[in-house]
């Protein structure tokens, strides 16, 4: 085995834009991803949230709409 010179030589540095946006790296991904999911997350519980009360203000519309029909049906009888 020859001894290569060139092999131990310092390589240039590229000239870095400074105007370029910074370069990707996984742990930045990482954190992106687990944001995104964390807010996810919370839009489904929020949705969740809205769906069951939109399904109890639907129970109570009818049992209203119910006791009306039924004082109406009382005052109708009384006349």
């Amino acid at each position: 085995m020859a001894f290569n010179p060139a092999q131990f030589k310092q390589k240039k540095k590229r000239e870095v834009d400074p105007n370029a946006p910074p370069r990707p790296n996984l742990m930045s991904h990482d954190k992106t991803i687990r944001e995104g999911q964390a807010a996810f997350t919370q839009l489904e519980d929020r949705v969740r949230r809205q769906a069951e009360e939109i399904e109890s203000l639907k129970t109570k519309y009818a049992d209203l709409q119910q006791s009306v029909a039924q004082i109406l049906n009382y005052l109708r009888k009384g006349r």
